[in-house]
């Protein structure tokens, strides 16, 4: 579904990804894990067109999509929800949802989704009305995950979505990401939280100060001395 072919991202001249290729199968959940500054949120930002690769391509569906604009990249198919959740606070959960389904004009798709989305996300439903800044971390998270969905992405990516969410709360969050892929929603997940993201992704790939320096399956990396020694504490 998704082939990223050696690109390399600079910000303001400094290099943050050196030659960087993964690639995504349609179907399964892959995931990029590495240490703080490693490069993996400008993996994201590089593909949903927030940034522009110096060099390399990135295709999406067998289509070079570096050089779109933002919008098409998610009118193609691909959902982004940022680190930090990127919210409007003083909007309503109910009209936060309406702003994801921006590119899709049909009354109908648009309740069905809703729909959708609130069955995965009960508590959404209960909040509909309540400004979305009054919610608590894990709210806003299933909010930020909503509101890609209403797009109806043939791709979401996750950047960092266990952060800032109470541990109690972190099992359910990884549970309804199986759940979206199950749905037939491919993910590329960015997560500090090695251990469950390993324990999930079909396929996963180690960053480190922009390469990429490990790659297998979810189950050989959580093997791997190296990554249990340098991320897991083992």
């Amino acid at each position: 579904m998704l082939q990223v072919n050696d690109i390399f991202v600079a910000y303001g001249g400094t290099p943050a990804l050196h030659g960087v290729s993964f690639e995504v199968p349609a179907g399964q959940i892959v995931s990029i894990v590495g240490s703080n500054g490693a490069g993996k949120s400008t993996i994201l930002r590089a593909i949903s067109g927030m940034l522009k690769p110096t060099r390399g391509v990135i295709e999406f569906l067998g289509e070079p999509i570096q050089r779109f604009p933002a919008f098409r990249i998610v009118q193609r198919g691909i959902a982004h929800v940022p680190e930090g959740r990127r919210l409007f606070s003083k909007l309503s959960v109910f009209e936060n949802l309406l702003v994801g389904a921006y590119t899709k004009k049909s009354p109908t798709f648009r309740q069905k989704t809703l729909e959708q989305i609130f069955s995965i996300f009960p508590r959404l439903k209960e909040r509909q009305s309540q400004r979305a800044g009054t919610l608590s971390g894990g709210e806003q998270q299933m909010l930020a995950i909503g509101r890609a969905l209403m797009s109806e992405p043939k791709l979401l990516m996750l950047d960092e979505p266990s952060l800032g969410i109470m541990p109690v709360l972190v099992d359910r969050l990884f549970d309804v990401i199986k759940e979206i892929n199950q749905s037939g929603i491919t993910v590329l997940l960015v997560e500090q939280n090695v251990q469950r993201s390993l324990e999930i992704a079909h396929r996963a790939y180690v960053l480190q100060t922009g390469e990429i320096v490990l790659r297998g399956t979810g189950q050989e990396l959580l093997a791997s001395e190296q990554v249990r020694g340098a991320y897991l504490g083992l």
